[in-house]
């Protein structure tokens, strides 16, 4: 055989079998059967070649290698359009090498945007707080139509019969979720997902103001309730007040009023110190909003504390006969008075926060009235009167009962 003609049969076999190694190497990308294109945006599509475990991978995007994407699959989310990923698989035994290349069409993506039409209540109650009402508006160029799906985790949402983009009956600072499909004039679809959480009105800032203001007494139990603050972050137009006056069963109403100012009449004292509880509940008829203010009230019993010495000399102790409560004694009658040395002007309550009228009458030893007052302010001083021993009478009528206070007190230090 002529040698030039097996010199070429031998290149034309060594070409055929690099070629047949080379059609051995199978680069080309397939995307999963389920997947349209365009392909929607955020939508995950699966990638991959032909697993060989001979072959190396590795893919791009756009012509830069993803790290870590070695694997002869890739699953990566669309987030625009013309996005091009490819891939290099490298044969180790026969080093030869081939790589493919795919572009991905996406639909431009549409824009969802909120608007709360209407605010709700801070209050969370399953009677209170559920009043927003929002509105979600899909837009997009490659859009003919939309079509809209509220949803939550937790609860069944109401929307608007006349228009379902509208979410209606929302509670504040919960997350609710709209699911829009838009469409294409082609018939293409995309979904979106997009959340929103509803504002609500803030609470008002409210004080509860009472006369006396944090401890009553059993004798001049009229105690006035009122109210003042920033109420116009909302129109309330009803409040109600709740009583908790039940010292055995402090978590019962034992009576409500609707009056701005009421005066609440308390029949028991309280027990063991706890207080008794005060509620007042701000209404808005417009909104169903409402909110709920709190303070307590203590109601003490009544045994007076009536000196038998004071001495008016202008040092500032003792210098008055001061009449005071004792806050750990039990209910006086007339048999009963307490007697102390007198203290400081400063530390007492006038009488009338013990009952509901008071008159002191004091005498000399013959039997002359000294001084007579019929609402003692706790600011005698004993007046021009000389040294010595006086006697009193001190007449109290009470809500519940009346008491009578009689002894002797001596003025002492005067220097008259």
């Amino acid at each position: 055989m002529n040698k030039n003609i097996s010199k070429i049969i031998v290149l034309l076999l060594l070409v055929f079998n690099i070629v047949g190694v080379e059609a051995q190497i199978n680069c080309k990308i397939k995307v999963d059967d389920w997947v349209s294109f365009p392909v929607c945006y955020g939508e995950e599509i699966n990638m991959s070649v032909d697993a060989n475990p001979n072959c190396t991978y590795q893919w791009s995007k756009n012509g830069i290698d993803i790290s870590g994407e070695t694997n002869f699959h890739l699953t990566a989310e669309i987030t625009e359009n013309g996005v091009k990923y490819g891939v290099k698989v490298f044969n180790v035994q026969t080093q030869e090498e081939c790589e493919d290349e795919i572009t991905i069409d996406m639909l431009e993506t549409f824009e969802i945007e909120f608007e709360q039409t209407q605010l709700t209540c801070s209050n969370n109650n399953a009677e209170n707080g559920q009043n927003a009402r929002v509105i979600a508006t899909a837009s997009g160029d490659k859009y003919t139509s939309f079509t809209y799906e509220w949803w939550s985790n937790n609860e069944n949402i109401w929307t608007n019969p006349n228009n379902p983009q509208e979410a209606i009956g929302l509670k504040a600072w919960k997350e609710y979720h709209v699911d829009v499909t838009g469409v294409t004039a082609e018939g293409d679809t995309c979904v979106r997902t997009a959340s929103f959480t509803p504002r609500a009105y803030p609470n008002p800032v409210l004080e509860i103001i009472s006369d006396p203001k944090d401890t009553a007494y059993i004798q001049n139990p009229y105690v006035t309730f009122s109210f003042e603050g920033d109420v116009d972050s909302i129109e309330y137009n009803s409040w109600s007040w709740a009583f908790f006056d039940n010292p055995d069963k402090p978590s019962e109403i034992t009576s409500t009023s609707i009056l701005e100012e009421p005066t609440n009449v308390y029949a028991q004292t309280s027990k063991s110190g706890s207080p008794f509880r005060v509620e007042l509940n701000v209404k808005s008829a417009a909104y169903g909003c409402d909110t709920t203010f709190s303070t307590n009230m203590i109601v003490l019993p009544v045994k007076l504390k009536i000196p038998n010495v004071f001495t008016p000399n202008g040092d500032g102790i003792n210098d008055f006969f001061i009449i005071d409560n004792d806050p750990t004694a039990g209910s006086n009658n007339e048999n009963e008075n307490e007697t102390t040395r007198g203290f400081e002007y400063d530390s007492y309550n006038p009488l009338r926060d013990y009952y509901i009228r008071t008159q002191l009458t004091v005498f000399n030893r013959w039997g002359r009235i000294v001084y007579k007052s019929s609402d003692y302010q706790n600011d005698w001083d004993g007046g021009k009167l000389p040294d010595g021993t006086y006697f009193y009478v001190l007449e109290c009528v009470g809500e519940h009962e009346n008491h009578r206070y009689q002894g002797s007190v001596t003025i002492f230090g005067s220097g008259r």
